[in-house]
């Protein structure tokens, strides 16, 4: 018994129709392309143009987070009032510290004064003053917080001997504001750190309020810290 391939009528002529179809379509977009051509390569310059200002956005918002300062300020070597404060210079430039500014909260107000200069009539200026600079990576210790508190306290009540126990009572926090030249820079740069005063077993211990130091980036507080330098001149 002989068999075969079943013979399907217009097979063939419905495949030259398909086929017809097809390469008039791609006619079809060839021709639409080269009529076309100038306004897809001005689009294709936007879309090329569009990338660059993406890709320039980033390069410079990545070089100015690297180049604007950056100041810690920290506790360190214990958690009461002797403990030491540390100011940290982690800027990719070498900064100057100019002016550190104390405030002190208590139940009774706020006060402030500059803490910049230690002991006066000191011909050592390591001694003298908490002013000098500062290599990026590296940190000073300014003082313990007592040292720091007590000329604000003194100022308030208008004392010249120590600060004793019962005028420590009424603390509610300290604040300490750091404020330095970075680089070539105009304007100032500044940090600043509150820590809160908590009552534990008979001891006051310092904690931070935030988990950071606030660093102080606008132009028009950066413009404002030139009061505070003034008044420490």
């Amino acid at each position: 018994m002989e068999t075969g391939r079943a013979f399907i009528p217009g097979g063939r002529e419905s495949s030259q129709r398909t086929y017809e179809t097809a390469n008039s379509k791609r006619t079809i977009m060839w021709e639409w392309i080269a009529s076309n051509h100038q306004v897809m390569g001005v689009l294709a310059n936007i879309a090329m143009l569009l990338v660059w200002i993406a890709y320039l956005q980033v390069f410079v918002s990545s070089y100015r987070r690297q180049k604007r300062p950056s100041i810690l300020i920290n506790r360190g070597a214990g958690s009461g009032l002797e403990a030491r404060c540390l100011i940290s210079n982690m800027s990719a430039e070498v900064i100057y510290i100019e002016t550190l500014i104390a405030t002190v909260e208590t139940t009774e107000g706020r006060w402030s004064c500059p803490v910049t200069e230690l002991l006066e009539g000191r011909s050592d200026l390591k001694l003298a003053t908490r002013q000098g600079p500062l290599q990026t990576g590296h940190f000073v210790d300014i003082g313990s917080f007592q040292r720091l508190i007590e000329p604000v306290l003194q100022r308030r009540a208008g004392l010249r001997g120590a600060i004793t126990s019962d005028d420590l009572e009424s603390l509610v926090a300290f604040e300490i504001k750091v404020i330095a030249v970075h680089g070539s820079e105009d304007l100032l740069a500044g940090a600043t750190r509150r820590f809160d005063l908590i009552r534990s077993q008979g001891q006051l211990l310092l904690k931070g309020h935030a988990v950071g130091t606030q660093q102080i980036r606008s132009r028009r507080k950066r413009e404002r810290l030139l009061n505070d330098v003034k008044v420490d001149l």
